[in-house]
């Protein structure tokens, strides 16, 4: 045999080692992808079921959320008028107390210039009566005590003692 045949053998049979090694390879790598893609079942219809019963009790908690969701919105208007009589409601009170204070003010003020009045007038009162009133009596008063003590003076033929205290016991207290 000559070299190139032996070269050619040598080649031919390096290629079909090769062929033989990578045959070897895709079907590790097909075993590998058929291990990998039971995995992947496994575990996507592990996955779907858990999807499944997660979409159930989503739909079952959908199912209660929405007519809680529509009494809420009931609750919220039933909110927002509450407010708004609340709100009507605080203005008319406060109206009120604000008319009621300008009233009571008022009133304050009227009986303030009354009392001024009957203070003025029991003041000109008392003016006008220790002037018109006691004025006179004290008047008088001193006339009778001049005409007893001419009385005296003429049938006792002297004078009669003061009923005046002297100065020295007023002061003395």
């Amino acid at each position: 045999m000559s070299t190139e045949t032996v070269l050619t053998v040598c080649v031919t049979g390096i290629a079909a080692l090769a062929l033989l090694l990578q045959g070897i390879a895709l079907w590790g790598i097909r075993n590998s992808l058929r291990t990998v893609s039971a995995r992947v079942d496994t575990v996507s219809a592990d996955l779907q079921k858990k999807l499944g019963a997660l979409s159930e009790e989503f739909g079952e908690l959908l199912a209660i959320v929405k007519p809680l969701a529509q009494d809420f919105g009931k609750v919220e208007q039933r909110i927002t008028a509450t407010t708004e009589i609340i709100h009507k409601r605080v203005i008319a009170v406060d109206s009120f107390l604000e008319e009621s204070m300008k009233t009571a003010r008022l009133e304050v003020a009227r009986i303030q210039d009354l009392v001024d009045t009957v203070s003025g007038s029991v003041e000109e009162t008392f003016e006008m009566v220790q002037k018109k009133v006691l004025a006179p009596v004290t008047e008088f008063g001193a006339i009778v005590r001049g005409v007893k003590a001419g009385v005296d003076l003429f049938f006792r033929g002297r004078k009669a003692p003061s009923r005046r205290p002297h100065q020295d016991e007023e002061m003395f207290i």
